[in-house]
């Protein structure tokens, strides 16, 4: 039986298997859409927050602000978001999505849906659910851990 510490590890290895995987998933869909895969993880932050600040966009990337300004200023040219400015504060802009980047990233979370979709049907159903709930288990403890940090 493998101690705790070599199942971290083991368990490590394979999350950042499936990152990179996840990340080159990303870049493939993004390059086939003709967009950069950063463009293309902020449009899915708008989408699944909602309409977002800047300054809020720059902490959600870990990124300077001139980067999130530039990935937004390309993100409006193509008609993927739009700036909206607060009436009360004009300094405050907010990044809404626009139909448009809705269709894509929506596109984009079929297509990955179906992916799942097609691993998942190698499983029996029960072990399909105990994988989901243990990796809901699993990223609760680590975002728990992370803000601890």
């Amino acid at each position: 039986m493998l101690e705790n510490r070599e199942l971290a590890g083991h368990l490590d290895h394979l999350l950042q298997r499936l990152t990179v995987s996840t990340q080159r998933q990303k870049s493939d869909f993004a390059e086939k859409l003709g967009i950069s895969r950063q463009q293309f993880e902020v449009l899915t932050i708008i989408f699944e927050k909602g309409q977002i600040t800047m300054g809020e966009l720059c902490k959600e990337i870990s990124s300077a602000c001139s980067t999130a300004t530039d990935l937004a200023d390309k993100l409006e040219r193509a008609g993927y978001v739009e700036r909206i400015r607060e009436k009360r504060d004009r300094r405050i802009v907010r990044l809404n999505i626009l139909p448009k980047g809705e269709k894509l990233v929506k596109s984009v979370i079929e297509t990955r849906t179906e992916r799942l979709e097609s691993i998942l049907e190698s499983f029996e159903q029960e072990d399909g659910m105990r994988i989901i709930g243990i990796l809901e288990t699993l990223s609760d403890k680590y975002e728990r851990l992370s803000r601890k940090e």
